[in-house]
């Protein structure tokens, strides 16, 4: 595919490092007061609409924000009733978000969500965050393409009954909430070629990222471009526009660990591989400024959203 206006979106995750904001304000468990909560949680609100505002006067139109959105928002601490109490709020910002085509998503960390445990409490927790992550993109007025990213967790005591343990909790989810999910594989445990066939059984998109896929390779080998064409036809299928991952490998860092900024031949070798319009979400350090940088390095300019 030839490099165009029209064919990607660029996005970036949680902190917009130019205002100096990243809408995730926490505190201890045991400091976690409804007064507490309270404050955390009106600062996060506004900081998210002051992101949404600059993505939106910017032409960024892809942004993942931060789990701790509502501190302690799937946690039994936080007893605030936040999903009523600032609905308003919500309501304001899913208006700019979806004036300005900014496409959400969440991303809860895997110690938070697993799909693979074998003990309750950690799948209780686990479907608590991922109510969560669904309501705060419900709240936003988002669509179907707006998902909850989720890894599959651990790989004990076997790989084959992991995968079991991921295939019931995903069978056992109500379907409001697994229709929020969009599965991807790691750097770590889960390669490509595992994490695809359980999406595809659960009718759901899996979420191809370019560095896992050095770090953590499929057996037989994908190739970028087949890694990419066949995530795409997974978000297809639900006829929804296709989501990656870009990161770089940080030089001298550990394997999979992200880079400050896109190796510019990263980009390009994606956008190579693209077979269609997609959305690329650059997993570096430098957040915001990363992307800006590389529309710089690339020649990439805000994209007119008309012609999407």
């Amino acid at each position: 595919m030839q490099e165009g206006l029209s064919s990607y979106r660029l996005g970036y995750v949680a902190n917009c490092l130019s205002l100096g904001l990243g809408a995730s304000h926490t505190c201890r468990l045991a400091g976690a007061t409804p007064q507490r909560l309270e404050a955390l949680i009106e600062q996060n609100l506004s900081e998210l609409e002051q992101i949404l505002l600059f993505n939106e006067a910017r032409g960024i139109e892809l942004f993942r924000i931060g789990s701790s959105l509502i501190p302690f928002g799937s946690h039994p601490v936080n007893t605030l009733k936040w999903w009523r109490k600032w609905a308003r709020d919500f309501e304001r910002l899913g208006h700019i978000a979806r004036r300005s085509r900014q496409r959400l998503s969440m991303h809860p960390s895997p110690a938070a969500a697993s799909l693979t445990s074998v003990h309750q409490r950690v799948r209780d927790a686990a479907i608590a965050e991922l109510r969560y992550s669904a309501r705060v993109l419900d709240l936003l007025g988002q669509g179907p393409e707006a998902r909850v990213v989720l890894h599959l967790g651990g790989a004990a005591p076997s790989r084959p009954e992991a995968l079991d343990n991921a295939h019931r909790m995903l069978d056992a989810m109500p379907e409001e909430l697994r229709n929020r999910l969009v599965i991807e594989h790691d750097d770590k445990i889960w390669s490509a070629r595992e994490v695809a066939p359980l999406a595809r059984a659960h009718g759901l998109p899996w979420l191809a990222d370019n560095l896992h896929n050095v770090i953590e390779p499929s057996e037989p080998v994908m190739s970028l471009e087949e890694l990419l064409r066949e995530s795409a036809a997974s978000w297809r299928a639900l006829d929804l526009r296709p989501k990656f991952h870009l990161a770089s490998q940080k030089p001298d860092g550990r394997p999979g660990a992200h880079a400050d900024r896109i190796d510019p031949e990263d980009f390009r070798a994606v956008v190579a591989a693209l077979d269609g319009p997609a959305d690329l979400m650059l997993e570096a350090k430098e957040k915001d400024l990363a992307l800006f940088a590389l529309r710089q390095e690339s020649l990439v300019q805000p994209l007119n959203t008309s012609s999407l």
